[in-house]
């Protein structure tokens, strides 16, 4: 029987205090600027599928939500000219509405936000796990389950982004079950990881990086050991579940023939090339600098977490090169390895992974916006990464004072963390550390989701009569729709840019030309400052009103 204060049940007691959490206020977030783009993803993929079936039903329905979303949405881009995507969310939540019959608007996004949100939430308790397991350590993974979910910009997103938060989620189980294969080498075990390396393949083409590494691990244990037999199996195992998994459930190898298949990487680099403001200046998105990434992660991040990733990696690193450059050629014994046990060699492939990401990104430098969400998943390694320098510390300074005051100090830093998500809420996707003035806030995109056109619809919709709205950004503000009563629609009225129109014009300063120049955006001088929403000195929005 578990005691009822073991220190086992505190993990199950904080995910359920989250839960509860993420019931409060999963309805609380806007949409997602991609969440209609997926949401016809899923339906369009689902109705492929039902051609190969009798459930005449359930195809009927499909075929009516897919033309509802054409003429709701019908800027969006066609599904078939992005078969790249996966849709190992969009179809289920397809299906799942159409089987359940949601009509209700905004309880399609609901449905969506509370799914990504608990599937987030596993991910967490399974990034417990392998600190738990790597670390054999109950209050530091219960720590790196806490930084790993309260990390603001990622919590900011847990709730509405079903594409970088996905993929985030994705990886997290990927490494999951590595460290589980790692642990016990059976058969099994190793399809498990190969079919979820199939998965993190087709939620993001990066993703291909988590076999690569995996091949390494084989390749230095090969050279360890000598095991030619062993090592072949395993390869040969591994490749064909990786290989039908990813056949059976990435629409992209449906549409491949040899003709194509020379171009297998072109679809994944395609990029509108908008202008992107960075650090006070413009940029096309293609020729952005190196700085983007890091400095978008140095700025959104707590400033203790990246303090202790930077320390853990460096400290990761630093052993692991002392031990390559004292292999010996013909040593007989594994001591001067890259590692001594399975901990170990999960830190090995861990930091493999890290250092390819960072080699693509520098190598390639692709096109960017929207800061740095679609390397969200880096906050698996920041967060793995500053377990790590603590575990370190705590090796070092055992039951010294040192260690105590250490933790104290991480204690204090992240509850200002916890009150930050609080201040924010719900636009914890726009937090800035502490390190970043008012002024510089500014000189960087900020509501690049667009959450807040629904905060911003819903405090014209406390005027009178009909709301003529303009959109002074690059924001489809009339998606916001989905999110609003529908006895509301009749009096909302968007007219784009054609501000000679509107009787009100929202911003969120989200631009994809350069306004030094380009002057579309520019609020008539007959219009004034209505309301303004600011968080912690961040403007996300403004809302301007035609003189009377």
């Amino acid at each position: 029987m578990i005691k009822l204060f073991s220190k086992n049940i505190y993990i199950y007691v904080i995910i359920f205090l989250i839960f509860l959490l993420g019931i409060y206020t999963y309805k609380d977030y806007g949409v997602g600027i991609e969440e209609h783009f997926h949401r016809k993803s899923g339906f369009y993929w689902l109705n492929f599928l039902l051609n190969f079936t009798d459930f005449e039903f359930i195809k009927k329905t499909t075929e009516i939500k897919l033309e509802e979303i054409k003429n709701f949405t019908p800027r969006l881009f066609p599904i078939e000219n992005f078969g790249f995507y996966g849709i190992l969310f969009d179809v289920p939540l397809a299906f799942i509405e159409v089987f359940f019959e949601i009509n209700e608007p905004k309880n399609y996004f609901y449905l969506r936000h509370f799914s990504v949100f608990m599937l987030f939430l596993t991910s967490a308790f399974l990034f417990y796990k392998i600190i738990l397991f790597r670390f054999n350590n109950v209050y530091l993974a219960l720590f790196g389950f806490l930084i790993f979910v309260f990390t603001p910009r990622i919590y900011g997103n847990i709730f509405f982004d079903n594409k970088d938060i996905f993929y985030l989620s994705i990886l997290t189980i990927n490494m999951f079950f590595f460290i589980r294969y790692l642990n016990n080498k059976t058969s099994l075990n190793l399809i498990f990881f190969s079919i979820f390396c199939a998965f993190s393949t087709s939620s993001r083409i990066i993703g291909l990086l988590i076999p690569i590494s995996f091949f390494f691990i084989l390749f230095f244990e090969y050279l360890s050991f000598r095991k030619s037999n062993f090592f072949f199996k395993r390869i040969f195992i591994f490749l064909l579940s990786y290989l039908v998994a990813l056949i059976i459930h990435w629409p992209y190898l449906w549409t491949l023939n040899i003709h194509t298949l020379h171009n297998f990487f072109d679809p994944f680099f395609y990029a509108m090339n908008p202008v992107v403001y960075f650090n006070g200046d413009f940029f096309q998105s293609k020729y952005l600098p190196y700085s983007y990434l890091p400095l978008w992660i140095f700025i959104s991040t707590p400033v203790f977490l990246f303090l202790l990733f930077i320390f853990g990696f460096f400290s990761c690193f630093r052993r692991i090169f002392f031990r390559l450059i004292s292999i010996k050629k013909d040593a007989k014994i594994i001591s001067n390895d890259l590692w001594k046990s399975k901990n170990e060699n999960f830190d090995v492939y861990i930091s493999i992974l890290f250092l390819l990401t960072i080699m693509i990104y520098f190598s390639i430098n692709p096109a960017l916006l929207s800061g740095w969400r679609h390397f969200y998943f880096l906050n698996f390694f920041m967060v793995f990464f500053a377990c790590y320098f603590i575990n370190a510390v705590n090796l070092k300074s055992k039951k010294k004072p040192f260690f105590k005051i250490f933790l104290f100090i991480l204690f204090f830093f992240s509850s200002f963390t916890i009150y930050d998500l609080y201040k924010y809420h719900p636009f914890q996707s726009v937090y800035f550390n502490k390190l970043v003035s008012d002024i510089k806030k500014n000189q960087f995109e900020i509501d690049t989701q667009s959450l807040s056109r629904v905060h911003a619809i819903k405090e014209l919709l406390k005027e009178d009569g009909e709301l003529i709205i303009g959109t002074a950004s690059w924001t489809p503000l009339e998606d916001a729709r989905s999110m609003i009563s529908k006895k509301h629609w009749k009096r909302l009225n968007f007219v784009g840019t054609e501000f000679e129109k509107a009787n009100f014009i929202y911003s969120n300063y989200y631009y994809e030309v350069n306004t030094n120049y380009n002057k579309k955006y520019v609020i008539p001088q007959n219009f004034s400052l209505y309301k303004t929403l600011i968080i912690d000195g961040t403007r996300i929005y403004s809302i301007y009103k035609k003189n009377i």
